[in-house]
């Protein structure tokens, strides 16, 4: 008995420095998760009590982020001069597990798992805690299919103490953004940086950086571009936008988010009968995914860790060595991948924001005699050399906790350009241009007469385009998106989208308005914005949401077409209608 309240009843899983029990509150009669702190013998009093620090802080970072992709964190007791946490008790499997045991996990699961994780970190962050160890290894996917991010074992909060010596780096090596590995300030894109790897390796069965030895993969995260993918597909572009070296580049959480819900509801959209499902934050069901990845091919060399790789097995573990054990095994820490943007690692431009957390560090199992350790390094261009000098030799791995991990997630958005309908003194004229209308998906609206048309089939839109110019467009949308979703949060998620996306609307951004309106009898969002780069870009863009259904359209042009175009956003205004 823990507390005098929590009765324990059998280990469900080990750590590098923990065990969970599976227990019984016997006071609110209910199952429950315990995580016991289980120290190395010898270790000095210092250290024991540094370690039972990062349990307590754990607990503290868990407690404060009241998220259903956060695990719920009940109570922390003492017992006989230990901390135990009590948790609440999930029946999941971790994704280092699936990608090991099943091989690569499906592209479109892979997405709602982004999507899902990218609302664990995004409240995290906005509550001024850094994560520090997202992996494969913590991040849980519960049999009714909610995932949940787990282990904040290493997690940072603003009013926390440095529990790290100079140049320590906490985390598991290839999952480390490189400008931890390098030593420099570090802020919530550190985070992104580290899910962008965890999806890497879940798609692609082996992570991107893995070099076999914890000082070369971190070497790679910091110089070399990832592996190229096979497996990724359309995710390739959500992919490399997290792992881009740069954290003033990576993509934030919002324009990750809303290329996930595009593809989801395009080119990953679910062939299968639509199911309603209670729990709004399921992910993927814990079981065996139905996608099958191709078999490797026989004597073709491939980067290692093929299907989940060393970079999933703990030091000195094979494969056979993690399927052959029975139930209630250890489980041993794992070790994930790392992504690094292409190119080569920029000079120092990005600090964390006012209240961020900085510096890092990691502890671990680096098995090389400091002689050869020190010739290789010599051989790195110096500003890889100088963070290992500040620490890198070291990584910590801590608690390898396999029952608890998730993410949420949030809304969606179109590919470029705003909307405004009509102006200040009503309703649009009829147009005195000729029209067609398109009718499909539900929509019917009128689009200038002789455009060409493109889009369409399993895509989220449809394009209609000048003839006499290319540059000058509509597009209709149709996407899934939350039950609670506003027409003025969806476009201000597409801002979000057109701020990230240089490629389709060059920096700089600018708002010229975002504001309430009217659209087929329907309460909608106009939002009116301009794009930089060689020939300044002005768009339009209105949305109405129902049911579950975001239907918006867009009108881009040169900035010099935009007065004389306009009328053509009227009209679609004047003529639209849900069918």
């Amino acid at each position: 008995m823990i507390g005098g309240r929590y009765s324990l009843r059998a280990a469900v899983g080990h750590g590098g420095m923990g065990t969970v029990w599976r227990a019984n509150d016997v006071l609110l009669r209910r199952d429950v998760a315990v995580k016991e702190v289980v120290l190395p013998p010898g270790l000095a009093p210092s250290d024991r009590d540094s370690m039972y620090e990062r349990t307590m802080r754990e607990a503290r970072a868990a407690a404060a982020l009241q998220h259903p992709s956060v695990v719920q964190v009940y109570d922390v007791v003492q017992e006989n001069g230990r901390p135990w946490i009590v948790m609440e008790l999930l029946d999941a499997r971790s994704l280092a597990d699936m990608v090991i045991e099943d091989g690569p996990v499906a592209p479109r699961a892979v997405a709602k798992i982004g999507i899902a994780l990218l609302g664990a970190l995004e409240i995290a962050h906005a509550n001024g805690v850094l994560h520090r160890d997202v992996k494969p290894a913590n991040v849980l996917i519960c049999s009714d299919g909610r995932c949940v991010l787990t282990d904040f074992g290493v997690a940072r909060m603003p009013t926390d103490v440095q529990l790290t010596t100079p140049g320590m780096v906490l985390g598991s090596p290839h999952f480390i953004s490189p400008e931890r590995a390098m030593g420099q300030d570090f802020g919530p894109p550190s985070d992104l940086f580290s899910l962008g790897v965890t999806l890497y390796t879940a798609i692609e069965g082996r992570p991107p950086f893995d070099r076999g030895d914890p000082i070369e993969t971190m070497h790679a995260v910091v110089e070399d571009p990832p592996a190229p993918t096979s497996r990724a597909g359309v995710l390739n572009d959500v992919l490399m936008g997290l792992l881009e070296k740069d954290p003033a580049r990576r993509f934030d959480a919002n324009t990750s988010r809303a290329m996930l819900r595009e593809l989801l509801a395009g080119p990953l959209v679910s062939k299968a009968p639509v199911h309603m499902m209670t729990d709004p934050y399921a992910v993927v069901p814990a079981q065996r995914s139905p996608w099958q990845a191709p078999a490797p091919q026989p004597q073709q060399e491939r980067p290692t860790g093929q299907i989940g790789g060393r970079a999933m097995l703990a030091p000195g573990e094979s494969l056979s060595d993690r399927l052959g054990a029975g139930p209630g095994r250890p489980v041993p820490q794992s070790h994930g991948p790392l992504q690094a943007p292409t190119g080569q690692m920029p000079a120092p431009s990005w600090g964390p924001p006012p209240g961020q957390p900085s510096g890092g560090g990691s502890l671990g199992g680096l098995k090389r005699r400091g002689g050869d350790l020190v010739d290789t390094v010599k051989g790195w261009p110096r500003k890889v050399q100088l963070g290992v000098a500040g620490g890198l030799a070291v990584v910590l791995i801590l608690i390898g906790f396999v029952a608890l991990n998730g993410g949420g997630g949030d809304e969606p958005t179109g590919n470029t350009t705003p909307v405004q309908a009509g102006g200040p003194t009503g309703a649009p004229a009829a147009a005195d241009f000729p029209t067609q209308q398109h009718s499909e998906r539900g929509v019917s609206v009128n689009v200038p007469k002789g455009w060409k048309k493109a889009g369409g089939g399993k895509s989220v839109y449809f394009d209609y385009i000048d003839p006499d110019d290319s540059g000058r467009k509509v597009r209709i949308l149709v996407e899934t998106v939350s039950t609670k979703a506003t027409p003025t949060g969806f476009l201000q998620a597409a801002e979000r989208g057109l701020k990230g996306n240089s490629k389709s609307c060059p920096k700089p951004y600018e708002r010229v308005d975002l504001r309430d309106g009217e659209i087929g009898g329907r309460v909608s969002s106009e939002l009116e914005y301009t794009c930089g780069g060689e020939s300044s870009r002005h768009g339009v863009w209105g949305a109405v949401v129902k049911d579950g259904k975001a239907y918006s359209f867009f009108l881009t042009s040169t900035e010099d077409r935009f007065a004389d175009s306009k009328p053509i956003f009227d009209e679609m205004v004047r003529s639209f209608e849900l069918t």
